[in-house]
């Protein structure tokens, strides 16, 4: 592994051109499209996993990935590995991906290392590998502990060995476990997701990331005739994670995701408050603080190098992006950090907007901050789409 250094803020500079404060890029995502099967509810882009000639094809394209933006990142402060399911690699081809990166990009010594795996792939010889390559943070894919349940939402494998896991990873001294589970399922109850949920925080993990099932278009859960959760519901099973994880020590920091103090996801948290970041891997998105880039959505494309599909934003709108993803953390937005992140004041940059939410309930406003309320947070697209 290379050199680490001790932690400290990027270098920084203004553009002038457009007043957005802009700085070296110190958080890497990298996407692993493979996976054992798509699940019904599924619009993230992955593929069964294929033959070990298409895996090799994929990691030696992405060495090049790396290499290519490696003058462009400080020393990284966040590295995500996503999918797919990056512990369906095999122990070789997963030794293989970690090498590349630790060999490539210069890390700080206070790094966060996230991959994402499932239980039933995550073997203990693979999660020596990852302890042992730096990886201080585990995020298992659970979904939902219920058979039933985890057959509508098409969900691959079981959770008989989330236990034996978790306590494997705590021995191997990985810092952070997150686990993710989905709410709103048709035909679940709020006794089933509280038990859910009860069952997770007692195996001690410091993260949770709860979400409300979305029916995306396109995907099998999306197009089924299944009815929806009602919306009176959704917001009691909502409510029910912040209780029940409360009484564990786990605290919401943003819609989605609770966490104990000093265990909150700093990848995820930096994105949402306007941090760059390069992603590596077939549609895997970049950000540079002025334009943001998609690579092509499927692994022949991406192979192929195919040209990334960019989004061209108004330096005002990107900053209207900017401010609306904030706004859905617990904290929101310390009015100077964000003066700093864009160049703009946000009480100018929407001052129609943001006063309608402050007087709808949506958001509070001090000389300091603006943030949203309990209510801000259960409608933080309604909240988003005002913004934008």
């Amino acid at each position: 592994m290379n050199a680490s250094r001790p932690a400290s803020e990027p270098e920084t500079t203004e553009d002038a051109s457009t007043n957005v404060r802009r700085s070296a890029i110190a958080s890497l995502y990298v996407h692993v499209p493979f996976c054992a099967g798509k699940c019904d509810y599924c619009a993230f882009y992955s593929i069964p996993s294929t033959s070990q000639e298409t895996r090799q094809n994929y990691l030696a394209r992405l060495q090049d990935d790396f290499r290519d933006v490696r003058a462009r990142c400080a020393p990284l402060s966040t590295i995500f590995v996503g999918g797919g399911t990056p512990s369906i690699l095999d122990r070789t081809e997963l030794h293989q991906l970690l090498s590349s990166l630790s060999q490539t990009f210069e890390l700080r010594s206070d790094v966060e290392w996230t991959v994402e795996c499932n239980p039933d792939s995550l073997t203990e010889p693979k999660a020596e590998l990852l302890a042992e390559a730096g990886v201080n943070r585990i995020s298992l894919g659970v979904q939902s502990l219920d058979p039933t349940l985890r057959g509508i939402l098409g969900r691959q494998g079981n959770t008989d060995a989330l236990e034996d896991t978790v306590r494997h990873l705590r021995r191997l001294g990985v810092s952070g476990i997150n686990v993710d589970l989905i709410y709103a399922i048709p035909g679940q109850s709020i006794s089933q997701w509280t038990d859910d949920v009860r069952r997770m925080c007692d195996l001690g993990i410091d993260h949770l990331s709860t979400y409300a099932l979305t029916r995306e278009e396109g995907t099998r859960l999306g197009d089924s005739a299944l009815p929806p959760v009602d919306d009176v519901l959704e917001i009691q099973m909502w409510d029910v994670v912040a209780e029940e994880a409360h009484g564990a020590g786990l605290e919401r920091y943003e819609v989605s995701n609770l966490a104990r103090p000093g265990a909150e996801c700093r990848h995820n948290n930096r994105i949402w408050h306007g941090a760059t970041y390069i992603g590596c891997g077939p549609a895997a998105a970049s950000f540079d603080g002025q334009l943001r880039w998609t690579a092509p959505g499927s692994l022949e494309g991406w192979l192929d190098q195919a040209p990334p599909e960019e989004d061209h934003l108004p330096p005002e709108q990107r900053a209207a992006e900017i401010l609306a993803f904030g706004l859905r953390t617990v904290e929101g937005w310390r009015i100077r950090e964000f003066s700093r992140t864009t160049g703009r004041d946000p009480f100018t940059l929407r001052p129609e907007a943001v006063r309608n939410l402050i007087d709808e309930g949506m958001l509070i406003r001090t000389e300091t901050r603006l943030y949203p309320t309990r209510k801000g947070l259960l409608f933080a697209d309604y909240v988003a789409q005002t913004l934008l």
